[in-house]
């Protein structure tokens, strides 16, 4: 089966994430992760790659880039290749230590690049490792930095959306301005369903989704629509709402 073409951002913003193959772990102390980190800091400019925000988990990376040629696909290759022979070589692992196809999701405007930048940030948090400002492998701290300071974040649009380090921190306190997910194709992950669900119907309707219900039904299916649009699927917003399969199917 053919593989999908990748989207095209209209702003030359993507979020890429970076899988261990097989859900593997990428690294096994500190070392390995200086390691990665001097890799993208060595590949992205090679590419005309800025790197706005980046997060290292323990089996995935998270990457927030302004890719204005479009040669994400070729640095990523190179990432994945520099880092797992090195990585193969230090620890005696045989084969690929990254999945194959990496994904990436177009940035559309302004306001999906500031949520980007806030769920990357917020990704160690939610996973139960650590308060974000406590967590030492994410870009958080440098964006309290000067930007000469800063040892890898690259993006000059980092000190246009955020002048102090307070504006910075101001979006990182406040409630999203809207539902934020990295990708519009990808399945909703149950363990996001409610928090993500809850602010695409709040955002839609005005109301909780299992009060759908006792609203109108124009105002119904359009939060039905807004929730299928952004990848849930029929049995998850049964799950969220609480309203029958032949209503969900049904709303036009």
């Amino acid at each position: 089966m053919p593989r999908k073409p990748r989207s095209k951002s209209p702003t030359g913003y993507f979020h890429v994430t970076l899988r261990g193959n097989g859900g593997q772990l990428l690294f096994d102390d500190a070392e390995d992760r200086i390691a990665l980190l001097q890799i993208l800091d060595a590949i992205l400019p090679k590419h005309n790659i800025e790197l706005i925000a980046w997060c290292l988990m323990g089996n995935h990376i998270h990457l927030l880039i302004d890719d204005p040629d479009d040669r994400k696909s070729d640095a990523m290759h190179a990432i994945a290749v520099s880092y797992a022979g090195r990585y193969n070589a230090r620890t005696g692992h045989i084969g690929h230590v990254f999945q194959e196809r990496f994904w990436d999701s177009p940035i559309k405007s302004e306001e999906y690049l500031l949520e980007a930048i806030r769920y990357i940030h917020l990704n160690p948090q939610k996973a139960g490792l650590a308060a974000y400002h406590e967590y030492p492998w994410s870009s958080h701290r440098e964006y309290l930095m000067s930007a000469r300071s800063r040892p890898h974040v690259t993006g000059s649009v980092v000190d246009i959306l955020f002048p102090t380090p307070r504006s910075y921190l101001q979006l990182m306190e406040s409630a999203p301005s809207l539902p934020y997910r990295p990708s519009a194709t990808a399945k909703v992950r149950e363990e996001d369903l409610c928090e993500f669900g809850t602010a695409i119907v709040q955002s839609v309707a005005g109301c909780a989704p299992t009060e759908l219900k006792s609203i109108s039904k124009a105002l119904r299916n359009e939060a039905i629509l807004a929730l299928r649009k952004e990848g849930l699927t029929i049995k998850q917003v049964q799950l969220l709402t609480g309203l029958g399969t032949w209503i969900i199917k049904n709303a036009a």
